[in-house]
Parts: structure tokens; sequence; C-alpha cells
């Protein structure tokens, strides 16, 4: 197995049993090399691999099979068969995560413009004559009017820079925007002429590998487009939970369950901490049987909506929402796609310097910002970098919290633990990267007081200057 993907080891203390053997299902999965068609084994065999009971084994079957990683397959020959992880299954607990926080279309398009001037800077270094061909291609069928997506050259430039967090990311954020905007009769041929030459402009300094250019004209292109969505009067700035829920779940009972409790959920605006109801009134109420509500309470837990109780005054209550929960998810499917640890790189410098960008606005504006960047160093020396990311209270955490943008927030998140996944792993197998481990206090602390006093003082220049410092000081190339 190729050392460099992603193997984390699984930390299940507090996951419940269906949960544990779900995730001992998913690191089986990983350590094969995802070969999809292979049976993991019967249920038989299952049952004494993972020593649970019948009933934690199908409901921890059904967590994978909802996350697309495995199903069973009944007959002969039958067993729990390894599947392949698709973008849906990604893009639904997005949609629901991005619902559940109140991501507003502006803050999507603003992640959007983010990834994709990236894209557009990244590709132009690399591509290749046979590249040409295809965006050529591509362009001469908008021009035709024959283009079967007219988002299909952005999807095209995210698959060529070779980045699949990149192209995750495009991929997601693109199809989120359509919960928010879906009118496609608004696309006249004015508009989508407009597009077109947009595209070719892009398409140009791309081709003539000028990444500097490239990003000008994407982002020109991506904030025209946005102004364009927000005065069509079908577009919404919040998410409508009937609609974005729309497909997300499989068709299955306690899947079309939780999504009926969960649009409850929302659209009631219940607080976290608020009793949804005890198992048997979930049953009464939904007239369902407990089979079903255990699989829709599962699916709940598991993305973080709400949490079951036991015991006196137990039941299922509104939890607050997780992003680690969906990093999890996203992890999942970047892992199948061999994601390694250059592609993470690659786009956290990015990321972090338009954060900074964004948390520096913030501290201008005043507030209690200058105490929350103190309070992270203060954690980060006090309970070590792992632990104060684990919380969400480290520096780069903070920073993105203050950006304000909960969809960039997300991508963050999700990067951030994709780079410490890596990081744990390498630590635990190789003794130098454990040394370096700990000695990130002396070296990381300071360049991250650095960057602190920079914002403090309100020079935002100084501070992304040494953003980018730290940044390359800490590369996978650096360590």
């Amino acid at each position: 197995m190729n050392p460099e993907l992603i193997a984390p080891r699984v930390d299940s203390r507090r996951a419940k049993l269906a949960g544990r053997a779900a995730e001992q299902i998913i690191a089986d999965v990983i350590e094969l090399g995802w070969p999809v068609g292979h049976v993991l084994g019967s249920e038989t065999e299952l049952l004494e691999r993972y020593g649970v009971s019948r009933a934690v084994l199908r409901e921890a079957i059904r967590l994978v099979e909802h996350q697309h990683v495995a199903r069973m397959r009944r007959g002969t020959g039958g067993g729990l068969v390894i599947d392949e992880p698709d973008v849906d299954a990604v893009i639904g607990p997005t949609v629901i995560y991005l619902l559940r926080v109140g991501a507003t279309l502006d803050e999507t398009f603003d992640t959007r413009i983010l990834l994709e001037e990236l894209v557009a800077e990244i590709a132009s270094q690399r591509v290749s004559e046979a590249d040409i061909t295809t965006i050529r291609r591509t362009l001469e069928r908008e021009f035709n009017g024959d283009s079967p997506n007219y988002r299909l050259l952005h999807v095209q430039l995210a698959t060529l820079t070779a980045n699949p967090v990149l192209e995750l990311f495009v991929t997601t954020f693109s199809r989120v925007g359509d919960f928010y905007f879906s009118d496609v009769g608004a696309l006249t041929s004015d508009v989508e002429q407009e597009a077109r030459r947009a595209h070719d402009s892009i398409a140009r300094a791309i081709l003539t590998n000028n990444p500097g250019l490239a990003r000008e004209r994407m982002q020109r292109h991506l904030r025209a487009e946005a102004d364009f969505i927000r005065r069509q009067p079908a577009t919404v700035q919040r998410l409508d939970p009937t609609v974005a829920l729309a497909g997300t779940l499989r068709d299955k009972r306690g899947e079309a369950l939780a999504r009926q409790i969960f649009t409850e959920i929302v659209t009631s605006e219940a607080t976290p901490g608020t009793f949804i109801g005890s198992e048997a009134s979930l049953m009464e109420k939904y007239t369902a049987s407990r089979a079903v509500v255990r699989e829709a309470i599962r699916i709940l837990e598991y993305h973080q909506i709400a949490l079951a109780r036991r015991g006196p005054g137990g039941g299922l209550f509104v939890t607050e929402p997780d992003v680690s929960a969906l990093a999890d998810i996203i992890a999942i499917y970047l892992r199948r796609r061999g994601v390694k640890i250059r592609h993470i790189a690659e786009l956290r410098t990015g990321l972090e310097l338009a954060v900074i960008e964004r948390a520096a606005a913030t501290l201008r504006s005043g507030g209690s910002a200058a105490e929350k960047l103190e309070q992270a160093l203060r954690a980060e020396a006090e309970q070590g970098m792992g632990l104060a990311f684990g919380h969400g209270e480290d520096l780069h955490s903070v920073l993105a919290g203050l950006t304000g943008n909960r969809a960039l927030q997300l991508v963050h998140r999700v990067t951030m633990r994709l780079g410490w996944l890596f990081f744990s792993q390498f630590a635990a197998d190789d003794e130098r990267v454990g040394a370096i481990e700990r000695s990130l206090p002396s070296t990381v602390g300071p360049a991250h007081r650095g960057i602190v006093d920079a914002l403090i003082a309100g020079d935002a220049e100084l501070a992304v200057m040494r953003m980018r410092a730290h940044m390359s000081a800490t590369s996978p190339g650096a360590l």
C-alpha cells in the first residue's frame, strides 16, 4: 500500500458500538487498497471478525452503505461488497451542514471563487498539449451551443490540476450553488454568450501559461456570475431544507425518515438541546418500526444533527452542528481518490493567505477579535497543537472563524484535518517526524506569535507575509 495514502488509526473511544464497527470496516477497506467489488465477508464472518452483535453489525453496515463505502449483497456469493464512493456521498452531507450553520449564497460563492482562482493558477502551470485539445474542443462546443453543461470547462480545469482535493471542492461548491439558484431558464442567449467570452479569455491565459492573468480572469468571470445570480427573483440567500435535501439521501426507509426529521428540525428552528422524542414516541409519530427509527437515529447522529441519550430522561435531542463529522465523510471520499500530502499543501497555502486577509478585515472593525487570537495562542501553549486543533481553538481555526464565512471555514477545517491525519500517521511511523511534532511549540509558536502581532498592529501586509513564510517553513518539503 502506498505510504503516502491516508490510513489513520481509528480512535473510537467515544463512538457507539455501531460507529466503532463502521470505522473499523472503513479502516479495513482502506488497508486493502479499496478494491471495488471485493467481498469483505459474509455476515457470519463479519460478526466474528468485529466481535459485535448482529444488530450492531447491521447498523454499522447501514452507515457504511450510507457513506458509499460498502454494500450488503444477498444470495449466493453475497456478503459486504466494497463500493465505489461518488461525489453525491459528499455533496448531500455538505448541503446538510451548510444548511444547519446558515451559510448564505454569498459565503458559498466567495468560497467557490477562491477555490477556482487557485484552479486557474495551478492549471496554467500544468497544462499539456493533450489538454489543449480537450479545452479547445469544449470551447468549440460552447460556441456551437451544444455543450451539455455550461460549467464543463470549470470541471475540466479542476481535473487538470491533478489535485483531488481541489477537484472535489470545485465540483461540490458548483453543485451546492444550484440549491440557491436553479432557474436555468434565466440563462438567456446574451448571458450564455458572455460566459463563452469569459471562458475563452480564461482558457487563453491558461494555455499560454500565465497564472496571474488566468487567476484574474477567473475571478472576474465568477464575480460577474455571482452578481447575475443575486439579481434573479428565484435566488435565495439561505437554503430551503425541503429543496436542499431532495435526493441527497438514498430512498431507504431509515434515510427517508432521517430526512423528514431533519426537515422538521430546520423548519422549526430547533436549537441544540431541543428534545425530539423518545424511540417509542418516534415509532408512533412516524408509524415506523423500531429498526427503521434506529437506522434514522444513526444517520442523524452520524451527521451530528441529533444525539440519542439513553436511560431515564433520554431520547433524541438536537445537537450542535459539528464540522468534524463532515470532514470525516470528505476524508473517506478523498482517501479513495488517492489524496496525498502534496495535494493538501497545495490548497492549504492559498487557503491560509485568503483566510488571513479576511481575518485582518474583521480585526479592523474592532470587537473581541484580538482577544480571540490571544486565546488561541494560549490554547496552543497549554494544550499542544494537536489538542488545540481538535477543539477548534488553534490559531488557524480561530482565524478561519474570524472570516465569518462558514463555507470557507468548512473547506479550511477539512484541509487542516487531512493534514493532521497525514502528520499523525507519519509521526507514529517515523521517529524523525515524531521529533518534529514534539518541537512544534518551539517552532510554530513564535511564527504564530509574529502573525498575531502583525494582525493586532493592523499591518495586514506583514501578517500575510509572515503567514506565507510560516506555510513555506512547515510545508512537506521543509519537513
